[in-house]
């Protein structure tokens, strides 16, 4: 660039006249090589250094979100926030109160339904027991009403009731006033009659997100195990519902499937909520460590005349 700008005689005379010059020039010219070379091996050292970081950063993502979703993480990062600020947290349901006592000890809620109990002798339901255990050595017991092990289940879909009967939803061909063992009777036979047409087992998964989002003290939320699940048990409620109990309840459609632990019968301090969702996130990865999906057998027509116990009345014939 210096010699296309200098006037060529000009540059002719000072090369000739001045041999310092052109030392000076070569020094010169080998100093910027230098530098520039020093400055190429700088920036490649930076990339290297940035790309091992950017490779360490990725690995760690990766392996946390094969324990957690980022969406999970950031969930958790919130959920004390949340918690102390949702006021819909303190509001003991009507349901709640129905099934129990203020003091936890279970009332009087006669019924029947369709649920599969959690396969015992399992690696799975131990260490949703442990879950239960926590809960209930936890200081905060006394404000829940924590269920029997041997009861846990997962409902396919919920039946009669004798507390709220119009509000749970009643078949459309008995009196709403019919003692609710002559309903357990018709409905029994109904079942006998009724032939499934699925696939067994009936597979979930326990839904993370969900079981760690802020909310009352319950149990894990499930979500099928994939599309075919998903349609398998949507055709199979949708029969149960039309040709055994004869009605449809209200959440018919958005009704979430779940393990019931407990039920809470009091609103936790802030530290009690951190505490039970620490307790939760702790267990959690035990319980889909023993079983990434859960493998349930033949769904059973139960009656119940609390929530503490679930007796199987006969299997549903496939």
């Amino acid at each position: 660039m210096a010699a296309s700008c200098t006037p060529p005689l000009l540059g002719k005379r000072i090369s000739q006249s001045s041999p310092n010059l052109r030392s000076s020039r070569r020094t010169l010219s080998i100093d910027r090589k230098s530098s520039g070379a020093n400055e190429i091996n700088m920036l490649r050292s930076i990339q290297s250094i940035h790309s091992r970081r950017q490779f360490l950063l990725r690995s760690s993502a990766f392996s946390l979100a094969g324990l957690f979703p980022l969406r999970l993480s950031a969930q958790l990062a919130r959920s004390g926030e949340l918690l102390e600020d949702d006021p819909q947290l303190a509001i003991i349901p009507r349901d709640t109160s129905l099934k129990f006592n203020p003091d936890g000890r279970p009332r009087a809620f006669a019924g029947n339904t369709i649920i599969c109990h959690l396969p015992q002798q399992s690696r799975f339901r131990d260490a949703v027991a442990a879950l239960g255990d926590a809960l209930r050595s936890s200081s905060f017991a006394g404000k829940l009403a924590v269920l029997p092990s041997d009861s846990y289940h997962v409902t396919i879909l919920g039946g009669l009731n004798n507390q709220d009967r119009t509000r749970y939803g009643w078949p459309s061909d008995l009196p709403i006033n019919a003692p609710i063992a002559e309903c357990n009777r018709i409905i029994g036979e109904r079942i006998a009659r009724f032939r499934m047409h699925s696939e067994l087992p009936i597979r979930f998964c326990v839904d993370k997100e969900k079981t760690v989002a802020p909310q009352r003290a319950s149990g894990l939320q499930l979500i099928p195990a994939d599309a075919k699940e998903e349609l398998k048990l949507h055709v199979l409620r949708d029969r149960m519902a039309a040709e055994v109990f004869r009605y449809r309840a209200a959440d018919h459609e958005t009704f979430g499937f779940h393990v019931s632990l407990a039920y809470q019968m009091s609103s936790f301090t802030v530290d009690e909520r951190r505490y039970y969702q620490s307790e939760l996130v702790r267990h959690l990865s035990s319980i889909i460590a023993a079983a990434p999906v859960i493998e349930l057998g033949v769904p059973e027509f139960c009656t119940f005349e609390d929530m503490y116990r679930f007796e199987i009345c006969t299997l549903l014939r496939t």
